[in-house]
């Protein structure tokens, strides 16, 4: 099991890169690259080895995880964007294991 995850620029950059490769029209719709990335969870939850009331429970955490997550990134590109004398980093993260293995809490580094 990992002590978390850990997301960086660089890995978002890869995952979105091999969607615009797949479907050009991200470039014109991030939509479309959100929904890919929804769909790809989707469609590993399906092989989830649990019951389908556990991969409704995991549906559900995962979707408050993913609010959680875009909060936190949000509020760090609003402060950055509040202190212009101050380069903007891209923020990094990861889960904080938790109960549940396949919950974590996000954490600011």
């Amino acid at each position: 099991m990992s002590d978390g995850i850990t997301l960086s620029d660089e890995l978002i950059g890869n995952l979105y890169g091999v969607i615009q490769q797949h479907d050009k029209s991200v470039d014109e719709n991030m939509m479309v690259a959100l929904q890919y990335f929804a769909a790809v969870s989707g469609y590993m939850l399906a092989d989830y080895p649990g019951s389908d009331s556990d991969r409704d429970e995991l549906v559900e955490q995962l979707a408050a995880f993913t609010k959680h997550v875009a909060d936190d990134r949000a509020a760090q590109k609003q402060q950055g964007e509040s202190q212009p004398e101050q380069q903007a980093e891209a923020p990094a993260g990861k889960s904080v294991a938790t109960d549940d293995p396949a919950v974590g809490i996000w954490k600011p580094e």
